[in-house]
């Protein structure tokens, strides 16, 4: 019986550290794609950054129009990786 016993809370452990391994794992594959994703976030800024340094004021006026876009779009990026985005919609589909 005491052997029995030992074996099952080893069987235990051992599946305990399996999923703390693959919880990690996932936690480091998150962060990398988080990361890059704020590289390309910060490399998409830069043509927007540029059009407001421009004599000509069409490309000012573009580059308000581009800003506004970007800042949509970066926003519902941050709320799609935080998981704010879910919610609400799972608030507005389920009603709960």
């Amino acid at each position: 019986m005491v052997i029995n016993a030992i074996h099952i809370l080893s069987v235990i452990n051992a599946v305990s550290t399996d999923t703390q391994q693959i919880s990690a794992m996932i936690n480091r594959v998150y962060a990398v794609v988080a990361s890059i994703s704020a590289v390309l976030i910060g490399l998409l800024w830069i043509p927007i950054a540029i059009g407001y340094f421009s004599t000509d004021e069409n490309r000012k006026f573009e580059a308000r129009t581009r800003t506004k876009n970007a800042l949509i779009g970066t926003l519902i990026y941050i709320f799609a990786m935080s998981g704010a985005l879910y919610a609400v919609l799972n608030y507005i589909i389920t009603g709960a």
